[in-house]
């Protein structure tokens, strides 16, 4: 990952500890959908995509959805893998982002 500094996390704490159940991209909008701990699902919608980077995101177990700095207008994502193990990783650079709940 380039150099990029912690700007703050997103989301609640279910959210924080759930897993990646599916990710899916329409033209610039990448919608990620996560199971939290309690079993609500949280889609995270981001909206002008520039990059996503990607290595098997689904069941991902989270420990934390971060952001960091980006080069101005976009935003930089950061799902970051509970188990330092696995090579699954998902980072989204994109100008904004919606969390919402089903």
């Amino acid at each position: 990952m380039p150099d990029s500094s912690f700007i703050g996390y997103v989301g609640d704490a279910d959210f924080h500890d759930g897993s990646i159940v599916s990710v899916e991209q329409r033209d610039r909008t990448l919608s990620v959908h996560v199971r939290g701990a309690s079993g609500k699902l949280f889609v995270v919608e981001f909206s002008g995509v520039a990059q996503v980077r990607a290595v098997e995101p689904e069941d991902m177990m989270l420990y934390v959805l971060s952001e960091m700095s980006c080069q101005p207008p976009l935003r930089r994502f950061v799902f970051a893998n509970w188990d330092d193990e696995s090579k699954a990783r998902l980072e989204v650079d994109a100008a904004g982002f919606t969390v919402s709940s089903e």
